[in-house]
């Protein structure tokens, strides 16, 4: 397993513990949901389902197919995207309350989410090529 894909591996644990943890806050101090609620599900979905796919397809679908891993350069540009993304994202929405309040966090906002976004679209876009054979075939 590649460096980078067992980064994804070790954020999407990272992910799971700050999400529970999170959850764990807004049941012991319930007006905190009002601006945790939107990072705790991020955190969760994102972070620790997400990231988790990412590593296992980025490690099982080459194997499967046959085909080499298009590009582990896409990998690594995605990993920093996805995980900027995510923590800008929430970051955003834990000092704003409610994720938008005024013209700068909807602004960042936006900014964070194009970048996680970005992100899913390398991994659908590596995956495909690697899947259609771009990345060679694989030697055993």
């Amino acid at each position: 397993m590649s460096p980078v894909i067992r980064y994804f591996t070790i954020a999407s644990l990272l992910y799971l513990i700050i999400g529970a943890g999170l959850g764990l806050v807004m049941a012991i101090y319930p007006p905190s949901i009002n601006y945790l609620l939107l990072a705790h599900v991020h955190f969760l979905l994102l972070g620790f389902i997400a990231m988790m796919i990412y590593s296992v397809g980025y490690h099982v679908l080459p194997r499967f197919s046959g085909f080499k891993l298009y590009s582990e350069i896409l990998v690594t540009v995605q990993f920093y995207l996805a995980n900027i993304g995510l923590i800008g994202m929430a970051f955003i929405w834990i000092i704003s309350e409610d994720g938008s309040s005024g013209f700068y966090s909807i602004l960042a906002l936006s900014f964070f989410a194009l970048m996680e976004f970005s992100g899913i679209c390398i991994f659908v876009f590596n995956n495909i090529m690697t899947l259609s054979g771009k990345g060679g075939r694989m030697t055993v």
